[in-house]
């Protein structure tokens, strides 16, 4: 009983906090150039997980001779290099469902890719609902409404592609590797990635007198890509990776409703809908994989 209610504890934190991430970047892209808040963010997340492998006494050093790692490390990054820019061009609970339909990328690229992986009927069913979804979220733009951009949109779903991409990669190269290994090295590289594109609008120290900066980089630094990478990988050290996964549509669930919350973005029948949808189609995709395994 105790260990099932922990799982529950453990899965609404972790996707409380994600979705809780994309209002907290949106305040933060509104005061600091995307690809500076992306450098100093990095330096942080680096700091932290560096420490907890530090703590844990396991392997920090990059595997040798294993090239796949640098490249998971540059493709996952593409993720930033197009969500941050496109997260200051739309809105927060839009920015979170694009990114959401990363799930549906992975599988429909593994299925392709992988022997064996196959596409069952819920899965259909769930690429159908989250393709409906997209289509009223974007349908929003066309009734003259909708206080976002559709490039904005664009670059947050190529950023999601490239998610999916870097997922299904991680997966067919790098099994065995500690998370917290790859995350942190991710990370790092991630510092000089950033500092370079941050360099063509020019580089800028912000002033972390500001709470609202300060309070903003450190929760997507310590929180967002730290603290709550433990709680992810103890859920799936813990509890079947298919049972964690069957709940990440939580995460736009959260987005979406902690951004009209805080940041008081309209809760139009366009994006309740639409994210109904895109939620609904995660769901069913990652229920038939769990189905299946």
């Amino acid at each position: 009983m105790f260990f099932a209610l922990m799982f529950y504890v453990l899965i609404g934190a972790v996707t409380f906090l994600w979705g809780l991430s994309f209002p907290s970047i949106k305040v933060g892209l509104g005061l600091i150039d995307p690809f500076n808040f992306l450098w100093i963010r990095s330096i942080i997340s680096a700091s932290l997980i560096f420490a907890l492998i530090a703590y844990k006494g396991t392997p920090w050093r990059p595997p040798r001779d294993r090239p796949a790692f640098w490249w998971n490390t540059i493709l996952h990054n593409l993720l930033f290099v197009f969500v941050y820019p496109g997260a200051a061009l739309t809105t927060s609970g839009r920015t979170s469902v694009f990114v959401y339909t990363q799930p549906l990328i992975y599988t429909a690229l593994a299925a392709y890719f992988i022997p064996g992986e196959r596409l069952g009927l819920r899965s259909l069913l769930g690429f159908a609902a989250a393709f409906g979804g997209i289509i009223v979220l974007f349908s929003e733009k066309m009734t003259g409404g909708g206080d976002y951009s559709v490039l904005g949109d664009g670059l947050v779903l190529i950023g999601a592609f490239f998610w999916g991409v870097q997922s299904l990669y991680l997966r067919v190269n790098l099994q065995g590797i500690d998370p917290f290994r790859i995350t942190a090295w991710t990370q790092l590289i991630a510092v000089p990635m950033f500092l370079v594109l941050a360099s063509f609008r020019g580089i800028q120290i912000p002033d972390f007198g500001n709470p609202l900066i300060s309070m903003n980089v450190a929760y997507n630094g310590l929180v967002g890509t730290g603290f709550v990478m433990v709680l992810w990988v103890k859920l799936l050290a813990d509890y079947p990776p298919s049972r964690v996964s069957a709940f990440m549509f939580l995460t736009p669930v959260f987005g979406v409703f902690l951004s009209g919350l805080i940041l008081t973005e309209p809760l139009t029948a366009f994006m309740l809908g639409g994210a109904a949808l895109v939620a609904a189609g995660i769901f069913l995709v990652n229920a038939d994989k769990r189905r299946g395994s």
